[in-house]
This record gives C-alpha cells, structure tokens and sequence, in this order.
C-alpha cells in the first residue's frame, strides 16, 4: 500500500510540474478548456519516455511545429503541445482518476501495456465504425496490439522492430586481417553464425575483455526475440485455450524436451548460457556508449537506436533480424554452456514446428485516447476534446501526405504497410531498408494482462541469476514457469 502512494505521489507531483500549482487544486471537470491567441482549442499530447531523449524530442517536436502549421490542422481549429513522462502509465492512471483538467488529449502509447490499462483508454470501436476507417491498412501485429478482449484502444503509429546492430568498421577490418575465417554479415542468420561471429570479434586480455563481440550483459531483454527465432511463445494468447494467459511452459518437467513450445523456451535459455560462457563481453560494454565508441562489436536496438547514435562518430552500421535457432540443447549439458547440436532451421522436428526463423520482437506506439475513470467526468466539455483528439488522429496516420511527413521526418516505419512502396522506404539506404524485409516476419510481445510485469521482473531477474550462476538452466526455466504463472493469473483475475 505504501509503495502505490509512492507511486500516485510521485506522479502527482509530476502533473504539478507540467501544469503548475493547479494540479493539487479541485476544479471541476468543466471548464479547463484553453485557446491560443488566434482562437484554436489546444489539445495536449503525453508521450513515454523515449520521446525525452534529445534528439528524438528535437524530432518530434520539429515536426509538430510544422504539422501545427498546415492549413488541415488550422481548419480543425486546434493546437497540439506534448510533454514526455519517465511514468506514463502510472502518471497517465492519476491523472484520469483526477479528471479531464489533469489528462492530455491524445496519447502517445506503449501498445504493450494496452491490457493493463484498459480503465485508462476509451474504446474507439464506435468511432471507427461511424467513419466506416478500413483498418486493414494496418500491419496486423500491431494493430492486434491495441485490441483486449474485442474491444480496440487505439491506432497503431509506429513499426519498432528490433534487430542486432553490427560495427561494420569493426567487421570488415577484421576481414581484412581474418580473410581465411571472414564474416559475412549477411549470413549472420542461425544462432550458430551469431555465437561464431561474436567469438570473432571479441577481443581479450586474459579474461578481461578489452572489446565486446556482442552485448551479452542486457541479453535479458532480447529473451522474447530469441525465443520466437526458435518459433516458440511465452504465453499462450489462444483465447480458446483452457492455459490462456498462462506461460507455455510445461508444467510437468518431464515433458520439456518433448513438448515443442517448452523445449524452445528451454532451448534459449540454454543458448544464453553457452553465450555467457564464452565470455564475449565486458559488464561495462553493455550501453550506448560503448557500442557508439567502437567498444562494443554488436549490440540490441530498435529502429531508434540511430537517433541515439548521432552523437557519436560511428556511422558505418547495420542492423540485423534476430537470427533463426539452429541449435538444440536438449542432449546437452547445459550448464557447462556447452554448443548445442545443430539443426536446419528452416525444417520441421517432430513436434510439427520449425526449427527456426528470422525476426524478433515488434515494439512500438499507438495513439489513443484516454478517458475518466468516473463516468460523471465524462462532460459534453471532455466530450467535445475527444471529437478534435479523433480528427487529429485520423489526420496524422489516415491522411496519406501527413502521415509520409511524419515518418519522414522521424524516420521510423510507419504501421500503415500499404504505404511501404513509397520511395522514403524502397530507396531507403539505413536501417530502415535492412529491416524491412523482414518486418512480417516480426511478432508483438504477448497482449495479455501482467505480461509486461511478467517480463520486467521475473523473466529479467531470473535470467541475470542463470548469468551470475546462481540458478541454472532448468532451475531459470523452472522458476520462470512458476513464479510467471502465478504472477499472470493475478493479474488476470485468475489467482
């Protein structure tokens, strides 16, 4: 109990910072609206904290001057001003408890944390259907992201992929001094090819590492792509399913190495232990920074890693899919770290699924808008807020010119994948081109209730403990299977 007063402290204070002294004050739900000067209705918009990043919030905010400025925004009368949050959900969850004076108009949101947070979103199901919108334009994963329980929460605005980063300084002037054993990055495509190039790359000192081949201190965070290169799950998301909500995870051990979605999950927590066994990086080279100065050969990103990047001197660059499992561990003594045996990863095992395929994990934003929690807050004054906040969204993903002048000038993907033909993306020479490809191919993270929690803080912390030997591979599976299931069920109401 203290700990959620901590929580809805901290984020009214932060409220007070962006709103001032009127935060802890008790207007009403009526009357907050403002005007600029030339008679437009302001609408506020909230954005997580990747948008507080320097550059992307120079970006972003560029752009919104510019998208303020067109005569489609004018005639709607409106004007739109952001703000990011380190806290969205919680800071957004206060705030629509407080009421309309205190919440922003439209939301920039983590698709995600959509199942946590439906009290918070309004439906917009009613309004899609009133103006007929054909959703199918959408890239279906990350549409799907925004639906709970039949119910839609948004539009999706952002493709995020994540992929491996590749020096390709580093890569070719180790070809140029390896040509007997040189890597082609294009072949880095198995788990096998990654485990091997990495060990390349990587430069030591006895045990110290002096230059990481890839970034095996936040590998944690990666454990879903991993998993799903193996084209397994975590959760299973099949509504009909009588485990819905519940990990994949076998709960009887015997089966694991014969039931195909838990011999993955077992699999790629094996394969993490051979990569921290190999000792391929050094526990300082796992941020930004030591990748950006040549420390660190590959690394984990999304398609806004090389916003991060521009400060730094490194230019030369490019970004992979997670690679396909090739590799099983299941006759293995895994705890050695040893190589697994190889597979093909395109063929089938006995289970009826394949080995492997290349993608990884689909991130990114929707734009939604949030609602009161009390229905008497629901005024004709919000009312009318929520009529411009559609028309906004509606203008800056469904209209075609506005949409193409947002992921331009952000240069992100845009979920609209009936747009992908256009020339910013076909010609594209960055990351943008080496990732599209492969952007089908990419799943979202499972859209259940607790499973960001579930990732965050059980799958995270176990895998660290598997990193600092503490638990070993079927023990980290073991305890992952447990400890998430029982969290997932609370927060499903099913404990």
């Amino acid at each position: 109990m203290k700990k959620l007063l901590g929580l809805c402290l901290s984020a009214i204070l932060a409220l007070t910072a962006v709103f001032g002294a009127t935060a802890c004050s008790t207007t009403s739900a009526n009357d907050y609206s403002e005007y600029t000067d030339d008679g437009r209705l302001i609408l506020t918009i909230w954005a997580p904290d990747q948008y507080a990043n320097a550059t992307i919030r120079s970006r972003f905010q560029a752009w919104l001057d510019d998208f303020n400025e067109t005569d489609k925004i004018k005639e709607l009368g409106v004007y739109l001003e952001f703000s990011p949050f380190t806290q969205l959900p919680t800071t957004l969850s206060t705030a629509c408890i407080s009421g309309p004076h205190m919440m922003p108009d439209i939301v920039i949101w983590d698709r995600f944390a959509t199942p946590s947070n439906t009290t918070y979103l309004m439906p917009i199901d009613d309004l899609l259907e009133e103006d007929n919108i054909d959703t199918s334009v959408f890239l279906d994963e990350a549409y799907d992201e925004l639906t709970v329980n039949g119910s839609q929460y948004g539009l999706p605005l952002d493709a995020d992929p994540w992929g491996i980063y590749v020096n390709m300084d580093i890569v070719n002037t180790y070809n140029d001094q390896n040509s007997a054993s040189a890597i082609d990055v294009d072949s880095l495509d198995t788990w096998s090819e990654l485990i091997d190039a990495a060990d390349k790359l990587t430069i030591r000192d006895g045990s110290n590492v002096t230059r990481s081949g890839l970034n095996t201190t936040s590998a944690d965070g990666q454990f879903f792509s991993f998993v799903y290169t193996g084209t397994g799950e975590l959760i299973d998301t099949d509504e009909n399913s009588s485990a819905y909500g519940d990990t994949v995870m076998s709960t009887d051990s015997a089966d694991i190495f014969t039931d195909g979605e838990s011999m993955r999950v077992y699999d790629t927590l094996a394969f993490f232990k051979e990569l921290y066994a190999l000792n391929l990086c050094n526990t300082g080279h796992g941020g930004t920074d030591a990748f950006g100065n040549g420390l660190l050969a590959m690394t984990y990103g999304s398609i806004y890693f090389p916003q991060e990047l521009s400060s730094y001197s490194i230019k030369n660059y490019k970004m992979l899919p997670y690679p396909a499992r090739d590799l099983t561990y299941i006759n293995v003594n895994t705890e050695q770290g040893a190589h697994g045996e190889s597979l093909v990863a395109s063929e089938t095992d006995s289970t009826g699924m394949q080995n492997g395929q290349v993608g990884g994990m689909l991130g990114g934003y929707g734009l939604a808008i949030p609602q009161p929690v009390m229905e008497n807050m629901r005024t004709d004054e919000w009312r009318s807020h929520v009529e411009k906040a559609w028309e906004v969204i509606k203008l800056w993903l469904l209209d075609d010119e506005m949409n193409e002048s947002y992921f331009t000038a952000n240069e992100v993907i845009t979920c609209r994948s009936d747009l992908w033909n256009n020339a910013f993306y076909t010609e594209n020479t960055g990351v943008i081109g080496d990732i599209l490809p492969y952007l089908e191919n990419y799943k979202m993270r499972p859209s259940v209730a607790g499973y960001e929690v579930f990732e965050s803080s059980i799958v995270r912390a176990d895998i660290q403990m598997l990193k600092e030997g503490s638990l070993t591979v079927l023990a980290t599976y073991e305890k992952i299977r447990d400890d998430g299931n029982a969290l997932l069920r609370q927060a499903q109401g099913r404990s």
